[in-house]
């Protein structure tokens, strides 16, 4: 029984050294590549100074001053730009009107919401078919139309149609333009 035991601890020793050693020789390995990565960190930190008083030697403090002013202005006109961006321009909105309306239609009244990019027009036809035709102009712009709704259309007095549409625009008409809105063609 004692010989078993014996046995059995040696067996026992055997593996627990074998993974002390293998412990062993992964600590020496991991302390070994800390060094290693440490003592490359602190050379390329002096390159870096280096390289950054080579380059404060080139240059004048006149030359040093026009630099900042000119990156004062550039960080002003990226500014600006982002504002301009954003801004929105209503006008082209009369403009497309103004190029998609049909021949025998009026529109007398408009309201338009600025969050939710959408007009409303009241306006009148000379008959249903000329209703039909404005409104298939509007269909026809993908470009700057989202949506189009008829909320409203009646006949009034002398046969003329009486209507309300309700236009949902895209963002890009309220863009700049330097070329006016392109007209689609209107049957006149």
């Amino acid at each position: 029984m004692f010989s078993t035991l014996t046995n059995y601890l040696t067996k026992k020793s055997w593996w627990m050294d074998v993974v002390f050693y293998f412990a062993s020789a992964l600590l020496i390995a991991v302390v070994f590549s800390y060094l290693i990565f440490t003592l490359k960190i602190y050379l390329q930190k002096r390159e870096i100074a280096d390289a950054d008083k080579n380059i404060a030697v080139y240059g004048t403090q006149e030359q040093k001053a026009y630099e900042k002013k000119i990156l004062d202005y550039k960080r002003l006109i990226d500014d600006f730009t982002v504002i301009v961006g954003k801004h929105k321009i209503s006008s082209n909105i009369f403009s497309f009107i103004e190029d998609n309306t049909v021949p025998s239609v009026w529109f007398s009244n408009f309201d338009m919401s600025d969050s939710t990019n959408e007009i409303r027009l009241l306006g009148e036809a000379e008959n249903m078919l000329t209703l039909s035709q404005q409104v298939q102009v509007f269909e026809k712009d993908k470009e700057y139309i989202k949506n189009i709704t008829v909320l409203n259309s009646q006949a009034g007095v002398g046969g003329k149609i009486g209507f309300i549409l309700n236009l949902s625009l895209g963002s890009k008409i309220f863009t700049y333009q330097s070329e006016p809105l392109i007209p689609n063609s209107v049957t006149q």
